[in-house]
Order: C-alpha cells, then structure tokens, then sequence
C-alpha cells in the first residue's frame, strides 16, 4: 500500500549479452544501476560475483557444491585478474580455471532503477 507522498520505485532487471551491453553502459552513465551480478557453476563450485554500484564494491562468494559449504567470501573495490575474467562472462559462455575445470556462467544480469 501507498501512503501520500511515498513514490513506488520500481526496479527492472536485465540480462548483459553483446545486443545489452551498450544498453547497460548508458544506464550506467544515468546512475541508475544498483547492482550487477554473475553465477558461474562448475561440478565443483559456485562464483556469485556482485557489483553494488552505489558502494563501488564487488562482493564475491565461492560455494563448494560437493561439500554444501562457503569456501570464501571476498570484498572488494576491485577484482583480481582471474575474478575479472569470470565476472566478465556473459549467460552461457565457459572459461577453464587455472586447474582446466570448466567454469560456465549461468547468469549475467544488471538491476537497476526507473
């Protein structure tokens, strides 16, 4: 419900490919993105990488599927060399980690404001 003078805001989210991303990069320029956000699965492991704009930081978790367990947590204003290359993955693209294990991004999307 509405009070008088609350404006609802509502939140849309993309998914970022070749035909979104010049999309993205004007909304990022209107400072209306909230976050970013990418999961890439393995046999073995789940990324969530996330870009919370407002706060420029980037929030990462790498889950064990195996062992159902958290094996790090990550915060930070800025991604490593390998982070980097996963986080700039796009929905259904693959890349080999430094074991050759083949790491495939599940989703690539981008929220933001109207």
């Amino acid at each position: 419900m509405l009070y008088e003078g609350i404006k609802e805001t509502e939140n849309t989210r993309i998914q970022r490919d070749d035909e979104t991303n010049d999309e993205i990069e004007m909304l990022y320029s209107f400072g209306v993105v909230l976050f970013e956000h990418t999961i890439l699965e393995s046999d073995e492991q789940v990324y969530s990488i996330c870009y919370f704009e407002p706060g420029k930081v980037y929030d990462v978790v790498i889950e064990n599927k195996i062992d159902k367990r958290v094996e790090q947590i990550i915060s930070t204003d800025k991604l490593d060399t390998k982070l980097q290359s996963y986080y700039d993955l796009t929905k259904n693209e693959s890349i080999s980690d430094e074991n050759g294990k083949t790491l495939k991004c599940m989703s690539h999307s981008v929220e933001y404001t109207l």
